[in-house]
C-alpha cells in the first residue's frame, strides 16, 4: 500500500511539473511620471502581464538615477503575489528600476535539433535529456520633472535597451531597441509583445515562453540585435525575450528578460 501511495504521489507531482506553464517575470509601476510621492513598483512572475501570480523578490532590485548613478532598492513590502518597491527620486529626469539578474530554478529538459523544452513541451518533445537553469531579469523605466534619457546598459546579462526615450512613446509613433547579452549585440533575436488584458480580447495559444510561439505581433531584432516597436494602442506594453546557451551535454542556460512600457495617447493640437 506505502509503495502504491508514493507511485501515486510521484505520478501526480510529474503531472502538475508538466501542466504548469512557464512563468514570465515584470515591473510594474504605477505611475511611469512620477508627479507626487505615492510612487510604488510592483515586482511579480505572471502568465499574463500584468497579472501578479507569485511574487518575484531579488536581492539585486536596483535603480539608476539620470546623472547614472546606482542604487540599490530594499523591497517594502511582499505578498504571495508580489513584491512592492517604493524608491526615492532625488533629481529630474528617467530613472532605471531593475530586478537585476535573479537566479532561478534548475529544470529537468529535452534537446531536439538544438532546441530546448522543458515543463509540459517535454511530452510534446521528447528529446535527449538535459537540464536547464533559468535566469531572469525585469526592467521599467520611470522619470521625474522631464523624461531626459542617457543610454545606459548595465553590460550585464540579457537586456532590452531603447535607444530613445522610452516615456515619451505615443500611439501612431515608433521606437527604437536592441537586445544585448553582457554588452553585446543578440543577433535575430524573437521579441515576445504583449499589451495589457490582451488575453480578454481574444484566445492565445502558447504561453510567452514557449520557444515555438509563432505570435502575429512577435518582433525580431536585425542582426545587429535593433528593433522597432509601432504601437497599435495606447497603454501598458510588456517585451520580452529568451536566450538559450548549451553549456555542455548535460546543462543549459535561459537568460529571460522583460522591459514594461506604457503607450501614451498623441498629444491634441492646440494643446
Amino acid at each position: 500500500m506505502k509503495k502504491y501511495y508514493c507511485m501515486v504521489c510521484a505520478l501526480a507531482t510529474l503531472f502538475i511539473a508538466f501542466e504548469s506553464k512557464a512563468h514570465v517575470p515584470f515591473l510594474k509601476p504605477n505611475l511611469f511620471n512620477v508627479t507626487h510621492h505615492r510612487l510604488q513598483i510592483e515586482s511579480s512572475f505572471t502568465e499574463f502581464p500584468f497579472q501578479p501570480d507569485f511574487a518575484m523578490d531579488s536581492p539585486h532590485f536596483s535603480m539608476v538615477s539620470p546623472s547614472g548613478t546606482e542604487t540599490r532598492i530594499t523591497s517594502q513590502a511582499k505578498t504571495k503575489a508580489a513584491v512592492y518597491l517604493e524608491p526615492q527620486l532625488t533629481e529630474d529626469g528617467t530613472y532605471r528600476i531593475s530586478t537585476g539578474i535573479k537566479t532561478g530554478p534548475k529544470y529537468k529538459a529535452t534537446e531536439v535539433n538544438s532546441k530546448l523544452y522543458f515543463s509540459e513541451d517535454m511530452l510534446r518533445f521528447p528529446g535527449k535529456p538535459t537540464a536547464m537553469q533559468y535566469y531572469s531579469r525585469a526592467d521599467t523605466y520611470i522619470f521625474k520633472g522631464n523624461n531626459k534619457y542617457e543610454i545606459r546598459p548595465s553590460n550585464k546579462g540579457l537586456e532590452i535597451i531603447p535607444l530613445a526615450s522610452p516615456n515619451e512613446l505615443r500611439l501612431g509613433g515608433q521606437l527604437s531597441f536592441r537586445v544585448l547579452q553582457d554588452g553585446k549585440s543578440v543577433p535575430n533575436a524573437r521579441i515576445i509583445l504583449v499589451a495589457e488584458n490582451e488575453h480578454f480580447v481574444r484566445h492565445r495559444i502558447g504561453d510567452l515562453y514557449d520557444i515555438d510561439n509563432n505570435r502575429e505581433s512577435n518582433l525580431f531584432a536585425d542582426t545587429k540585435g535593433k528593433f522597432t516597436f509601432h504601437p497599435k494602442q495606447a497603454g501598458l506594453h510588456f517585451l520580452f525575450v529568451t536566450v538559450h546557451h548549451k553549456v555542455d551535454e548535460t546543462l543549459w542556460e535561459s537568460y529571460n528578460a522583460s522591459l514594461t512600457l506604457e503607450v501614451n495617447l498623441p498629444i491634441e493640437q492646440g494643446k
